[in-house]
């Protein structure tokens, strides 16, 4: 049988791409990141600078579209966009996400051209991840690494290197995988045979690597349930509400929720709590204003003898301008205000318009024109004992921000939501897993606030240990221990992905002076 080439690397890109996002909630076939990017590389082996670039851009446009694809019922069922329109706003982000693999795709043709720089891979992959987060329009939503949040001994690194670090492990273990299929397929790799010495020592890499990886989860793990075990605990309750998101912001709803909200928490409160939780927005009006309904909230509280941080707007009239924050406030058990925490990290195109020379096209394309203002990063909030680092919806997957709140002393994480926009899609799941990374880097549990879902506690090692179902109006009690040890990851940050950056620009170096003394290289 002869194959057509041309189709065969397509073949490869689209299987790449189906591996990939199969990956990821909701199918989790965690296992399939271990050779997702096999089929990828033997599209590339042999193939030239336009063919690759191809090749990479297909994978990211298949991959993300189907990923991100919750995008496509969200703005039909919000924003009223036809489907049609929707899904070309999907495919248009499918294709600025793209510009990483091309990246990827561009340095693998231009440097890879011996069978063990293979290894450099697992570097340049980990340094195009962590500059995700730059930009107004920075999205690091579902690296690599984010698959393995059900393999609790493994993403212990990430409390050393980061969510990078188990994705460098990840795509090492790829590299390995694909040179020894090169080896028994007779395969060529830019027209070179992999040598069995290549392929012994790809073979003691991925035993010693996971062999560390799997021993320091172990001890990590035992060593963080004994502090576990020897900390204090408190009880902290969430309270999901699952009001739809239609209904939230109707000014006639306002005493209905209000009360909704007051009800759930009485009902919930089955024994002594030191806080609870309400999600984002949880009620549609600013708490610190003169609304009618503030006092009411304010004495509930107090009759409840509980704090509370409460997820509400702010806005606030400084010097004639007026400034909208996304807010939490806390609440203590006198019903008394004592601090605030303003969203930080707002979300391009909903909570504000970046690149404001171009907003009146952002407003024709159907940008809502809110401007939100950001808060202060790192700010830890006080409530007895409890030393909360607070965050707010998208927040969560910023690795940075949690990091700097547990190095500022927080001990507990706690993240508000409202995935209420979202309906029954991947995308609450998605969310979510990516918080257990946030416990797990700063040895933190996370407390998970949501309005429709998912809400839960992660323990400090990542287990999920209460989780809810969406849509479901749930209270729940969690016990949760207090950490204040603090991390590599929590002091050093992404030391081991600048150190990948490092590496990979040096590596390029390298590679172009080689080629000033054999312009062939770069062919």
């Amino acid at each position: 049988m002869i194959f057509n080439p041309f189709l065969t690397k397509i073949f490869f890109a689209i299987g790449s791409a189906l591996l990939l996002t199969a990956s990821y909630p909701p199918i989790n076939l965690s296992w399939a990141a271990y050779i997702c990017w096999i089929p990828f590389f033997f599209a590339l082996r042999n193939s030239h600078l336009i063919s690759t670039l191809c090749i990479s851009a297909l994978t990211c446009l298949i991959h993300e579209y189907i990923l991100l694809s919750w995008m496509i019922p969200t703005l039909t069922t919000h924003a009223k966009f036809s489907w049609i329109y929707a899904g070309a706003i999907n495919f248009v982000i499918a294709c600025i996400l793209s510009i990483w693999f091309i990246l990827f795709g561009g340095l693998i043709y231009f440097t890879v051209k011996k069978n063990f720089h293979l290894f450099m891979l697992p570097c340049f992959w980990v340094a195009l991840e962590w500059s995700k987060q730059f930009g107004h329009l920075a999205f690091p939503w579902e690296l690599l690494g984010y698959s393995q949040y059900r393999f609790t001994h493994l993403i212990q690194i990430a409390d050393c290197l980061g969510v990078y670090g188990v994705s460098g492990f990840v795509m090492l273990i790829n590299v390995c995988l694909f040179i020894f299929l090169l080896f028994v397929t007779n395969s060529k790799w830019r027209m070179i045979h992999v040598s069995k010495h290549l392929v012994l020592f790809s073979f003691i890499t991925v035993l010693a690597v996971v062999t560390a990886v799997m021993i320091y989860g172990s001890i990590q793990i035992a060593q963080t349930d004994n502090l576990i075990l020897k900390s204090d605990h408190k009880s902290i309750m969430t309270v999901q509400p699952a009001i739809p998101q239609q209904e939230k912001w109707k000014g006639e709803n306002r005493i209905a929720i209000t009360q909704k909200m007051i009800q759930l928490t009485y009902q919930g409160k089955k024994e002594p709590v030191d806080l609870v939780v309400w999600p984002e927005t949880a009620i549609p009006y600013a708490i610190h204003s003169k609304h009618n309904l503030r006092q009411y909230v304010l004495n509930a509280i107090k009759n409840m003898q509980v704090g509370v941080l409460v997820g509400s707007p702010t806005f606030l009239n400084q010097d004639k301008h007026m400034f909208h924050y996304n807010s939490a406030w806390v609440i203590d058990r006198k019903g008394t205000i004592t601090s605030r925490y303003d969203k930080v990290r707002l979300v391009p195109f909903s909570e504000y318009i970046p690149f404001p020379a171009c907003q009146n096209l952002w407003q024709f394309l159907g940008a809502p024109d809110n401007k939100f203002s950001s808060g202060q990063t790192g700010t830890i909030h006080l409530l007895n004992e409890l030393k909360m680092g607070i965050q707010i919806c998208i927040e969560i997957i910023f690795p940075n921000y949690s990091r700097i709140m547990a190095k500022n002393g927080a001990n507990v994480l706690i993240n508000i939501s409202n995935d209420a926009w979202f309906g029954q899609t991947a995308c609450p799941y998605q969310h979510f897993s990516m918080a257990v990374f946030r416990a797990v880097e700063n040895k933190r549990a996370l407390i998970r606030c949501a309005n429709t879902g998912i809400s839960g506690m992660i323990d400090p090692c990542g287990r999920i240990v209460n989780q809810t179902k969406l849509f479901e109006t749930n209270t729940m009690i969690h016990h949760v221990p207090l950490l204040c040890k603090k991390t590599v990851y929590s002091i050093w940050g992404d030391f081991f992905a600048v150190g990948s950056l490092i590496v990979s620009l040096g590596f390029l170096v390298m590679i172009i002076f080689s080629a000033k003394n054999n312009p062939q290289n770069l062919i």
